[in-house]
């Protein structure tokens, strides 16, 4: 009986160590440079640094991956692939992992320098094309990042192959806060999603030039030389294909898990559609097997 209830009590002490962890990922995650106009506009288009309830997932996620990677390296090396203003570098740092964090901003990345400067040479900033830094073989990582990153990139299947080269045994790979496939959302979820999305677009100026680029694209036409289209390609796809990545990742040998959850710009439609247990983002958890 003794040895059952300190057992017990072992186990419920470690569950309030890992709450703690996640809160303070979460935490983090909300740490944010506002001097700068572009990083401001970031935040408030990025669900998974505005919104409580998904920091508090991305905390619980990385706490995961974290924990599973020092089994195997006591101090595990990240790779942040468009490492934008840290809300992915710090949590990491702050755990105890090294991190290289690339981006083509360098905007983001003086935010993201601005938030990590204590952390000296646990930290290394690349400015420059992800596409480069994957090229280099000669390094391994235990994790390899992608936050908010995927439906930005056309090949993106091209590019998660190319990362998985560079992961040590038992690497990992996440992503998180892309869409999922729109044919694989229901109907009503995803006339709930534009409805949040226009919502709050309605007060971010340019809605005549967002809703005649939505036309333009419903039509499938698409500009190369447009940054908008650029930064919304996902839009031409129809959201990222997550069952894709998964059968791509396990047919290399990894372990692959989608997360589901819903996600968007709009605080009260975040909170409706987290009530009602809607689904339109997703996360990529994959670990190499043996």
């Amino acid at each position: 009986m003794v040895m059952f209830s300190a057992g017990v009590g072992a186990v419920l002490t470690g569950a309030k160590l890992v709450d703690k962890r996640i809160n303070r990922i979460a935490a983090l995650a909300n740490v944010s440079a506002y001097d700068a106009e572009a990083t401001r506009e970031y935040i408030d288009g990025a669900p998974h640094i505005k919104h409580a309830s998904l920091r508090k997932l991305y905390g619980k996620l990385v706490v995961q991956i974290f924990d599973s990677a020092i089994q195997y390296n006591k101090i595990p090396k990240i790779l942040d692939l468009g490492a934008g203003e840290g809300s992915v570098t710090l949590p990491f740092l702050e755990l105890g992992a090294k991190v290289v964090a690339v981006d083509i901003s360098k905007n983001q990345l003086d935010a993201l320098k601005t938030k990590c400067e204590n952390f000296g040479d646990m930290l290394e900033i690349r400015c420059e094309d992800i596409n480069d830094t994957l090229k280099d073989k000669r390094v391994k990582y235990d994790i390899i990042v992608l936050n908010s990153f995927l439906h930005h990139v056309p090949d993106y299947l091209r590019m998660i192959r190319e990362a998985a080269t560079i992961l040590n045994h038992h690497g990992q790979f996440f992503s998180f806060q892309d869409p999922l496939r729109y044919d694989s959302v229901g109907k009503g979820t995803m006339r709930f999603s534009m409805l949040a999305y226009f919502c709050w677009r309605v007060f971010k100026g340019d809605v005549i030039g967002g809703i005649r680029r939505r036309i333009r694209r419903s039509r499938g036409i698409y500009l190369k030389d447009s940054v908008h289209d650029n930064a919304e390609y996902h839009v031409m796809r129809h959201g990222v294909d997550q069952n894709a990545i998964r059968y791509f990742l396990e047919s290399e040998g990894f372990d692959c898990k989608i997360v589901s959850y819903f996600s968007t710009q709009s605080r009260l439609f975040q909170h409706v559609g987290t009530t009602l247990k809607l689904k339109n983002t997703f996360a990529v958890l994959a670990q190499k097997r043996m």
